[in-house]
């Protein structure tokens, strides 16, 4: 925006310099990027925010310099008598106005005015529109374009002669609807966009530019004189989507003043009269007449908590009364302000709180810290500190913690064989690569594996925590425990160890025994993305902690992944649910433990899990059946009835000649203990034929 000093002063006593005129302004937030001479006229150059659309023209300037310095402004130069009247000369037929899409246009005001003269504007007029950086045309279209900067209304004048039938049409454009532009350049419209019609085609954009079909000439006799009111937003649209921005749109896109369009309406008729000669003989008023002012209420303590200092209720009141805002008392220490129609900005106290803030000057306002309680509530500093153990125990198991991208592209759902449907789709991405959030923790690693192997590392082992996006009904947000292993485990010359599904299996059971009371349970399964027969449900206390497995070949090779890569992902929630955390570590076992190998051939199909608990539940019900004396219940974690613990492990997997098809044999190690006495051989032995007996009779083992 440029502006005159001159112009200004008109409408405004200025006792500073242009510079220190612009110090001011920018301090009280319009920025003065410039002051520059044009035809010996110093011009500033102004940086408008596209909120402060009333500071747009000369006069929404002078206002705001009114303000700033606390000088009144001067009467407004409106020519007394220049209204509109319904009433028509013989000779004459008014012209019909018609505004068919109330949407996009609430007012339309136009006026006929015969006998004018078109030819060259006042020197003065040319000389302010050229430092304003307009180039001037005639008188009739230079005074539009005087008025639209000395008010901020945009103003378009037609050749009535050339308007079909005069006839004026609001309304939207026809499919493929041509116009050529004032700019000389042949336009196709669409139904989005806001056309002016006369009865037979569209003769002007609205609010953006004329056409050549009703522009003024130097044989124009009569004109219509229109002013209207705009839909910011659908003037927007059409001026992007035609690539054009105007002075007229550049103002319609940031919003008007509803009651400029009726004053700068009559100030352009006073000054076409004055340069152009003529006779206003016809007017018509289509439309929604401005409404009430906009009321914003006011509390004078979050006021202060806001500044940061308390402002006297008499220096609010003088302060807004600069900006045109009334102000009534209300209820307490409430105010009721009630803005003006040109600050269409000032909806919400807040905005109210910046513009006291802006007149009083914020060098005037102290620097203060803010008091605030900083403290997290107490479960979610419980969950960080459980997240962040969780994070430096995997750590401790040899994994790299990595942290990927939340949001991911259709092509990398695609890859992991993921739908599209059930994904959660941003409304507005940034680009294609992050149009979806992420549903599993999977596609990160599978990532990071690819590029280090793509920089020559031999393999890696990662984990992340994050949070994946699911939609179940609702789009939830869960926190994920991924963990990827791919190549060597060990990279000692002396022990290579590579990564497998027991492997990942060993990280997780290490995990889980640290974490949670209980042993987990693994349960066959088939996934889309793991390889057929390599992948396992993880249960935790009947509920599904995660699932783990083989990624599948297809999915490495289309993410150009040349190696095996086993995953697994987990439920953080539930791995690190109170309920199932483990207790405190008891004290080691008194006596000694005693030790059996038991060999047994079942069917490759059962289960290792369903035959460890069988183990289990077959200790304990042989333990309670036994005529000893009662012994006293708990000891450590795991034990059973009468104090004693059995630990069970695999120790041997054999398939061979002696071992008949579909079957194979298992060596397992158990160990028992009595937490309160050394159990005699006699008890042990008989302990270990009863769960040698159960697993014939429950799995049809067979004894080796």
């Amino acid at each position: 925006m440029k502006a005159p000093l001159e112009w200004l002063k008109e409408y405004v006593t200025i006792p500073l310099t242009a510079g220190q005129l612009a110090d001011r302004l920018t301090m009280a937030g319009l920025e003065v990027t410039g002051v520059t001479r044009v035809n010996r006229e110093e011009v500033l150059d102004l940086e408008v925010t596209p909120n402060r659309a009333d500071c747009l023209s000369i006069i929404g300037l002078a206002r705001e310099v009114a303000a700033i310095l606390g000088e009144p402004l001067k009467a407004s130069k409106l020519a007394s008598g220049q209204t509109a009247h319904a009433a028509a000369s013989a000779q004459h037929t008014p012209v019909r106005i018609t505004i068919d899409d109330r949407k996009g246009c609430l007012r339309y005001i136009g006026r006929l005015i015969d006998d004018v003269r078109v030819g060259p504007s006042p020197d003065w007029m040319q000389q302010r529109l050229i430092a304003c950086g307009l180039r001037p045309i005639n008188n009739i279209v230079d005074v539009t374009n005087y008025v639209l900067l000395e008010y901020g209304q945009p103003l378009h004048a037609f050749d009535v002669d050339r308007l079909s039938e005069r006839t004026i049409i609001v309304r939207r454009a026809k499919p493929k609807e041509p116009i050529v532009t004032l700019d000389g350049v042949s336009r196709t419209l669409t139904p989005e966009m806001l056309v002016i019609a006369d009865a037979r085609q569209a003769v002007a954009i609205a609010g953006v530019m004329g056409g050549t079909g009703s522009e003024v000439t130097l044989q124009t006799r009569a004109i219509l004189l229109e002013s209207a009111l705009f839909d910011p937003i659908t003037v927007r649209r059409t001026a992007r989507e035609l690539g054009v921005v105007t002075e007229s749109s550049y103002r319609f896109e940031r919003g008007v003043d509803p009651v400029g369009v009726d004053t700068a309406s009559a100030r352009a008729v006073a000054l076409i009269t004055k340069v152009a000669g003529g006779t206003e003989r016809a007017g018509r008023d289509v439309g929604a007449k401005p409404t009430q002012r906009t009321l914003v209420a006011l509390d004078a303590g979050r006021l202060a908590r806001w500044l940061g200092m308390p402002v006297p209720p008499a220096t609010v009141r003088a302060t807004l009364a600069k900006l045109g805002c009334r102000v009534a008392s209300g209820a307490g220490d409430t105010m009721q302000v009630s803005t003006p129609s040109f600050r269409r900005d000032l909806t919400q106290s807040v905005d109210v709180f910046e513009e006291i803030a802006r007149l009083i000057g914020y060098d005037r306002i102290p620097a203060r810290l803010p008091l605030a309680p900083m403290a997290a509530p107490r479960t979610e500093a419980s969950s960080y500190a459980s997240r962040h153990s969780l994070r430096r125990l995997c750590a401790s198991l040899g994994l790299t913690e990595v942290i990927t991208w939340a949001l991911v592209s259709a092509s990398d759902l695609e890859r992991v064989e993921h739908g599209l449907e059930d994904a959660v789709r941003l409304a507005n991405p940034l680009s294609q690569d992050h149009g979806y959030l992420r549903p599993s923790l999977r596609i990160g690693l599978l990532r990071v594996l690819r590029h280090n192997l793509s920089h020559g590392a031999p393999g890696g082992a990662f984990f992340e925590v994050g949070h994946i996006f699911q939609r179940d009904g609702i789009v939830k947000e869960r926190p994920s425990l991924g963990i990827a292993l791919c190549g060597p485990w060990n990279q000692d010359w002396r022990l290579q160890e590579p990564c497998d599904f027991f492997r990942l299996k060993g990280v997780l059971e290490t995990l889980t025994g640290r974490l949670c009371a209980t042993p987990v349970v693994w349960q066959s399964t088939a996934v889309g993305w793991a390889e057929p027969g390599q992948a396992a449900d993880i249960l935790l206390s009947g509920r599904s902690l995660g699932t783990a497995g083989q990624v599948a070949r297809r999915l490495l090779q289309a993410m150009d992944i040349a190696q095996d890569v086993w995953v697994a992902e987990l439920a953080v929630d539930e791995l690190l649910s109170p309920q199932r955390s483990k207790g405190a570590i008891g004290s080691p076992a008194a006596f000694p433990s005693a030790k059996r190998d038991l060999s047994v051939v079942v069917d490759d199909s059962t289960p290792f899990a369903a035959i460890q608990q069988a183990i289990q539940e077959a200790g304990t019900s042989a333990r309670a059946g036994t005529s000893s004396p009662p012994r006293p219940t708990g000891g450590a974690p795991g034990s059973v009835a009468g104090g004693i613990q059995i630990d069970v492990q695999l120790i041997d997997r054999y398939t061979g000649r002696q071992i008949p098809a579909g079957r194979h044999s298992l060596t397992f190690a158990i160990e028992y203990r009595d937490s309160t006495r050394t159990l005699t051989a006699e008890e042990v032995d008989d302990l270990h034929r009863r769960i040698g007996q159960t697993l014939v009779t429950n799995f049809g083992a067979q004894l080796r």
